[in-house]
Parts: C-alpha cells; structure tokens; sequence
C-alpha cells in the first residue's frame, strides 16, 4: 500500500519533468500501478519506485522541445508537441488553400478574410489578457514560438524569391504573399486558442 507521503514523492519527481497536466496525471497513474504491483513481489518503495524510474526512463527524457526552442521537456511531451503542431500546420494549410480560393475567384470577399482572422486573433488575445489566461511575457515568448519562427524564415525565402523573380518591390500586391499571411495568422489563432484551454503548446 502505498502512503501519502510515498504518493508525494512519486508527484514530486514527475513535476521536474516539466509535463502538462493532463499528461503528468496520466504517467502519475501508471506509476503508482506499477510500484504497487512491484511491491507485491517483496520489494521495498524505494526500490520499486526506482525500477519505475528505469521502465520510463526513455520517455521522461529531458531534450530539446524543437530544432527552434531552448526549452527542454519530457520526451514524451515532445512526441504529443510535435503531434499537436502537426495538426496545427495542417489546419493552418487548409485554411490557406481556401483563402487561395477565394483570392482566386472571389477576390472582393479576400479583404473580408483577413480582417476576420485579425479580429478573431485580436479576440483572442483580448480573451487571454481580460481573464488572465496568459501574461505579457507569455504573449512576448510566443512571438519566438517555434512555429512563428518557422513561418518568417519560410516567409522570408518567399519574399526574397518572389523578388528574385518579378524584380518587383511592391510585393504585398503578389498574390502569394497575402496568401500566406493567412497561414501565419491561423497558426497564431491556434495556438491562442490552445493556450486559453490550458493546452501546452509551448509557450
């Protein structure tokens, strides 16, 4: 049986790792299943505790949460992060597919796009800010967040190589380049969105 203070430790360890709730509630479960099945074969805690410590090892790694971050994390919560920002690029793409139509074909209604997704971003922000999901200095990390990142460096290569090949410096009248201003707001509103649901996205 294990005791209170046992079960302290056990949520002591998995709060270095630096885990998200929902996760860290998740492998807190399988720990304490696995000592106390352990403990049924004679072992004392520590002992059995230290076994579950070797069994998780690999994924309560510590290591880089991305190529773009200094943040290190669980490699457990790596793998659902990169999942997550996955779904968020290609939420984001779709989208974008979709103002590339419309740019296309209803040309009128493209402003109307993206004065909605800036309102829908500004909403968001409002939201965090008024009921305190998120603070200035969270606010300021995300514009280093590693898919904002992402997106200025293939923005830039856009940009660079759309000049390049037109010679012209007007390049907001490039089509392309409205296009995928809509993707970099999208990842923004996602991640915004998740972040005022408590999702770890990072940031």
């Amino acid at each position: 049986m294990i005791t209170n203070n046992q079960e302290n430790e056990i949520k002591a360890f998995l709060q270095k790792r630096n885990l998200s709730t929902v996760i860290s509630n998740e492998i807190y479960d399988h720990f304490v299943v696995q000592i106390s099945e352990f403990m049924k074969s004679n072992l004392s805690f520590q002992e059995a505790f230290l076994k579950t410590k070797l069994t998780w090892q690999p994924e309560l790694e510590m290591v880089k949460a991305d190529i773009f971050s200094f943040k290190k994390i669980a490699r457990i919560e790596k793998t659902v992060l990169q999942s997550r920002f996955r779904n968020i690029v290609i939420s984001s793409t779709v989208f974008t597919l979709i103002g590339f139509a419309v740019l296309s074909f209803f040309t009128d209604y493209f402003y109307l796009l993206q004065m909605s997704l800036v309102i829908i971003l500004f909403a968001f922000l409002l939201y965090n800010f008024i009921f305190k999901k998120m603070k200035f200095r969270e606010y300021c990390e995300l514009s280093f967040h590693p898919l904002i990142v992402r997106n200025m460096i293939v923005g830039s290569m856009v940009f660079i190589g759309v000049n390049y090949f037109t010679q012209s410096m007007n390049l907001w009248e490039m089509g392309i380049n409205k296009v995928f201003l809509i993707f970099a707001i999208a990842v923004q509103i996602q991640l915004l969105f998740f972040r005022s649901k408590k999702v770890n996205v990072l940031i």
